[in-house]
């Protein structure tokens, strides 16, 4: 579409437009189109020169739409009649899942699914660990006193008792002043002080420094954002020494790290995605790779992945693109282990080094993407893809629901999504053969990029347990992306390379069920053990080690 002509409006001109407008002979729903496409481009101007307009404005002015629309729906199988009927095992015998039901928008989805039981909404008080339990008697009877409504029975006292939570304002860290008593010698001059308690060495306990990382490096809550807000509840932290407390949890911390990173380079199955970061020493010229005195962006990568069915969260943010960190943490893989599904989208920044193999398995969401910004302009050549890699996951949430083994899900995308993906490449090239659409077109272009990438984006009905999408390292990088807009940026390479391990350990803790202000206290509490053994203090196992040494007669007889 060539550039349009500018117009020049003056008011005067704009009134005897819109009397020429309401004048004519166009019917009134006309007139009222004209009309507001006239005020729409009188606004749009208005707020372009006078004002700032965000993007996310001018989608809701222009109506852009999301990427979710309805799935289309397979044909039932008149031989299934339950999902419940489908077992793992019928599927290696390759007979077929039940098929969805004919209409799956999502208010049949709802209706499908089993009502679930409504409750109030609150919160267990059980759910309230931290709070202090005070035991409250009854001011005017005692178990044994005769009933007060004289029936000639006696109370006792129930098993249960009644519960009422309290919540008090407070701050994030209390603080307590020791007051040691001083003596000093009459004679001698010498000074006698009062110890501290027992246990108390340090001005900082392991659970607030812990606090402090988990504030940062997951709420994104900024270091001068919460030195602020100490400040005013009367407990002094400055994001100076905010910072010194994260540096003492990332070094007990850091031999954990490091097994993790060596544990997912062991993964089946590595998920992999970037986004940008900011650092300003790099940004300044103060500090870059010498090699590479030409590359000033920097990255956080996020590389997912699973050992023993526990998942595995690593961020690392370099100066590095994703392809380039995988290849280093690959590096430390069992040579005798078949080469590793690399989950991605087909950047080239996503490539690992020559000297690797992998097994590249490209997004379906990603090339998916391609079709839903053209959609509005090409509803049937959009549709046709759209609907078939809809049917496509239609299939997979089936082989979800029936917990399939990887060979049986193998077997079940061959049978049914196979010829779905066949057809719509057939279709494709028919597409570009008679020139349907221009090769340089968005059409053409998109048309291209899935035959160019057919062979990885098709990966999930060659080989066993590939993913279709990296729908699971997108959501990671969020976590990043939250501490980025939050803090906007790190000042030092190295000051985000401590921000990425303790990211890791973080959100690989959260997702294996493990509290991670708690898991950060106990491993600053044992760091020289952690050191020397990291393998017992690893999110999943870590109870069971602090167990065995809090009870090490169980442990020997055991």
């Amino acid at each position: 579409m060539k550039q349009p002509k500018i117009e020049t409006l003056s008011p005067e001109a704009y009134q005897d437009l819109q009397q020429a407008i309401t004048a004519s002979s166009l019917n009134q729903d006309h007139k009222a189109l004209i009309m507001g496409v006239l005020d729409l481009c009188l606004w749009l101007q208005q707020k372009l020169t006078f004002s700032k307009i965000s993007i996310n404005t001018l989608k809701k002015v222009f109506a852009i739409q999301t990427e979710k629309r309805h799935r289309p729906q397979p044909e039932t199988d008149p031989d299934i009649t339950s999902a419940e009927t489908v077992t793992a095992e019928a599927a290696n015998d390759d007979s077929e899942l039940p098929l969805l039901p004919a209409n799956t928008s999502d208010s049949a989805k709802n209706d499908q699914q089993p009502s679930k039981i409504k409750g109030h909404g609150r919160i267990a008080a059980d759910a309230y660990t931290a709070a202090k339990t005070i035991a409250l008697n009854h001011p005017d009877y005692a178990p044994g006193d005769p009933c007060p409504l004289q029936c000639g029975g006696r109370l006792y006292q129930l098993k249960t008792p009644g519960v009422f939570i309290r919540i008090e304002g407070g701050q994030l860290f209390e603080a307590y002043r020791y007051e040691q008593q001083r003596l000093r010698c009459a004679v001698c001059g010498e000074v006698f002080k009062a110890s501290l308690p027992p246990g108390i060495v340090d001005k900082y306990d392991e659970r607030s420094k812990a606090m402090i990382a988990v504030l940062k490096y997951q709420l994104g809550l900024p270091l001068y954002r919460l030195a602020q807000w100490q400040r005013q509840t009367g407990v002094p932290l400055p994001d100076t020494t905010q910072w010194e407390r994260c540096v003492e949890v990332y070094q007990a911390i850091l031999p954990i790290y490091h097994l993790l990173v060596y544990y997912l380079a062991q993964s089946p199955c590595i998920y992999q995605d970037d986004t940008w970061a900011r650092i300003l020493s790099v940004k300044t010229q103060k500090e870059h790779d010498p090699q590479r005195p030409d590359r000033k962006g920097t990255y956080t990568t996020a590389l997912v992945g699973d050992y023993s069915n526990h998942p595995l969260y690593i961020f690392i943010t370099s100066l590095n693109h994703a392809g380039e960190n995988l290849s280093k943490v690959l590096a430390q893989r069992d040579e005798s282990l078949p080469p590793v599904m690399q989950a991605c989208d087909a950047l080239k920044s996503n490539q690992v080094g020559d000297a690797i193999t992998t097994l590249v398995c490209h997004c379906l969401v990603h090339g998916r993407r391609k079709f839903i910004d053209l959609e509005s302009y090409y509803p049937d050549q959009a549709g046709m893809v759209l609907d078939t890699i809809s049917a496509v996951y239609a299939h997979e949430a089936k082989c979800q629901q029936a917990n399939l083994s990887p060979q049986a899900r193998l077997k079940y995308h061959q049978k049914h999504s196979g010829p779905l993906m066949a057809n719509l490449k057939a279709w494709m090239e028919q597409q570009i053969a008679e020139r349907k659409a221009e090769p340089n077109s968005p059409l053409g272009k998109s048309y291209h990029y899935w035959l160019k990438h057919w062979k990885t984006l098709t990966r999930f009905l060659t080989h066993e347990g590939v993913p279709l999408d990296t729908n699971r390292v997108e959501r990671a990088l969020k976590l990043a992306i939250r501490v980025r807009n939050n803090s906007l940026f790190y000042k030092t390479l190295n000051g985000g390379y401590v921000g990425s391990v303790l990211m890791s350990v973080i959100h690989t803790a959260l997702h294996n069920g493990i509290n991670p202000i708690d898991y950060l206290t106990d491993l600053q509490i044992h760091a020289e053990y952690v050191k020397q053994s990291p393998k017992q203090w690893l999110p999943w196992c870590y109870q069971e080690t602090l167990n065995s040494m809090n009870n090490p007669q169980e442990d020997l007889a055991a």
